[in-house]
């Protein structure tokens, strides 16, 4: 495009798209700081020698501040040596081959790929692709603008490339870039149902968390939505059912908006949409007279400030469009906002659209869904790429023990039912085919009664599993939920060695999360009765 052409310096980059300029400085993970004023980084000093990682060699201004940003994160979150690795082996084998090339940048760095990926099969070393794939990947979720292309980093991204002898350890440094886990997922989705802050931007952050949820799509995809994208096709009367026409990138069309394609939206979800909708026509005249501008395109996700490269263009449709980086952001600000904490990591969730996709994905797979279908609902061309996902499904579970349940039971409140001392407090405390036992797992030998259903019906759940998450089940304050707690550990365990597939045991968690929620609350009646 023209007006990349404009963009000389990094500092040209960031005020184009309206993105913050880079820090002149930041601290490494080793807690170094690192000047960032020049071209030329001192990351740290190993055996006397000083390693400096000169960015200006790199010609391509957008490209130079990817690959800055990508170092910076690297040797903040994994380590110095590690970004040191990642610039040695992205700056030899690709962006070597990129200075000087006639072609776009975005072909530029598709063909350098290309031949660098032919050269590494026929020298048996696929494994040096690691770091170069790695930071495409990256930079296409954030700055695809830059020229990184979304469908070729789905592309590259499933290229298992395996490691050397002595770097097996590599993979273990991108913990926090692979699906999210089965309690990180619930975390978010509590978060997203408890927020109830009314700033215009959290309702934009909390339609962007609950799309991604819904339809795994890139944040590339969201971009270009428009509000009438979103409707409800249910005959007048009915009850409501939500589609989201989504447009389509990367498929060779002018505009991702020349093709649609419809995916269906939870009603809950839906409400997240229809939230933002209406702040958005309540914000619309302010947002119009900072930008000068009427009539506005009915953008969903409205950049209030305006679309710098829009703005520079004249292309009034799209003057409202948020960037990717935009959405990221608002994404990333919903778990900061929320102080949302990985059971993985024990810090602060780590959290992309790329993430949310391949959480999607893999979810998908667990459920059942065929490669055909699980290419639909991602929107690949073919099944050449979901491949990757039934090689991530079920890879990450995290350990969940006592502890680690309780602390969960006291965020996620997976318990909904009242603790009764006897079966005179209990709803059909006086029938004995309500009242409910526990055995074992895998034997017959009973832990004894834990409670009452308050259920006056034919109850259609399976006990006493699902009991646990019942707002009428009425748990004995005195019954030893320990010991079912204990035993559900156990069970989770045994299933998560014997079988393949990884869900049958996480499959338990709501339950144990929500036994150990029972105990917590039976200890603090037994310390209120003390008093």
């Amino acid at each position: 495009m023209e007006h990349k052409s404009l963009l000389k310096t990094e500092n040209d980059v960031a005020k184009f798209y309206g993105w913050d300029g880079l820090s002149t400085s930041f601290v490494s993970r080793e807690g170094v700081l690192i000047d960032t004023t020049t071209d030329t980084w001192i990351l740290s000093e190993y055996n006397s020698a000083v390693n400096k990682l000169k960015f200006d060699v790199i010609e391509d201004q957008g490209v130079k501040w990817a690959l800055k940003q990508y170092i910076k994160q690297r040797a903040q979150t994994v380590s110095s040596i590690s970004a040191l690795n990642a610039y040695s082996a992205i700056r030899t084998l690709v962006l070597r081959r990129v200075n000087g090339s006639a072609e776009p940048i975005e072909e530029a760095l598709i063909t350098s790929f290309e031949n660098m990926l032919v050269e590494m099969r026929e020298r048996q070393s696929i494994w040096r692709a690691y770091y170069p794939i790695r930071w495409y990947v990256w930079a296409a979720d954030r700055y695809p603008e830059m020229g990184f292309d979304s469908e070729y980093a789905n592309l590259i991204d499933a290229i298992e490339v395996g490691g050397n002898p002595k770097g097996q350890a590599i993979k273990s440094e991108d913990d926090e870039e692979g699906p999210l886990s089965s309690l990180e997922l619930k975390l978010i989705n509590k978060a997203l149902r408890e927020d109830s802050a009314e700033e215009y931007v959290c309702y934009q952050q909390r339609a962007v968390v609950a799309l991604l949820i819904a339809t795994g799509r890139n944040s590339e995809n969201l971009t270009y939505l428009r509000e009438s994208d979103f409707q409800n096709v249910a005959p007048h009367g009915l009850d409501p059912c939500y589609i989201i026409k989504m447009p389509r990138i990367k498929k060779g069309f002018i505009s991702p908006r020349d093709d649609m394609l419809e995916e269906s939206l939870d009603e809950s979800l839906a409400q997240y949409v229809l939230d933002l909708i209406k702040a958005n026509r309540e914000n619309r005249d302010s947002i119009s007279q900072e930008l000068s501008c009427k009539p506005l395109p009915d953008t969903l996700f409205v950049n209030v400030t305006g679309n710098k490269a829009a703005l520079a263009l004249g292309v009034q449709e799209n003057i409202l469009n948020m960037t990717t980086h935009d959405i990221r952001k608002l994404l990333k600000d919903f778990v900061a906002r929320q102080g949302i904490i990985s059971p993985v990591t024990n810090a602060l969730l780590h959290i992309t659209p790329r993430r949310m996709r391949y959480t999607f994905g893999t979810n998908m797979v667990g459920e059942g869904a065929s490669k055909k279908e699980l290419a639909r609902m991602l929107d690949h061309s073919n099944i050449q790429n979901v491949g990757v996902y039934y090689r991530l499904a079920g890879r990450i579970v995290e350990h969940l023990d006592k502890a680690m349940a309780k602390k969960y039971a006291s965020v996620l409140n997976m318990f909904k039912g009242n603790i009764v001392i006897s079966d005179a407090e209990a709803i059909n405390g006086d029938r004995k085919d309500k009242h409910l036992s526990f055995l074992e797992p895998g034997s017959m030998n009973p832990i004894g009664e834990i409670g009452v259903c308050g259920e006056s019906n034919v109850c259609h759940l399976d006990p006493p599993y699902s009991c646990y998450l019942c707002s009428k089940f009425q748990p004995y304050a005195h019954a030893d939920h320990e010991n079912v707690l204990s035993c559900l550990l156990e069970d989770r365990e045994e299933k998560l060695k014997k079988y393949e597939s990884k869900r049958l045991g996480i499959q338990l968690d709501d339950v144990i999360i929500a036994v150990a929620g029972v105990v917590d609350r039976c200890k603090e009646y037994d310390n209120e009765k003390k008093l």
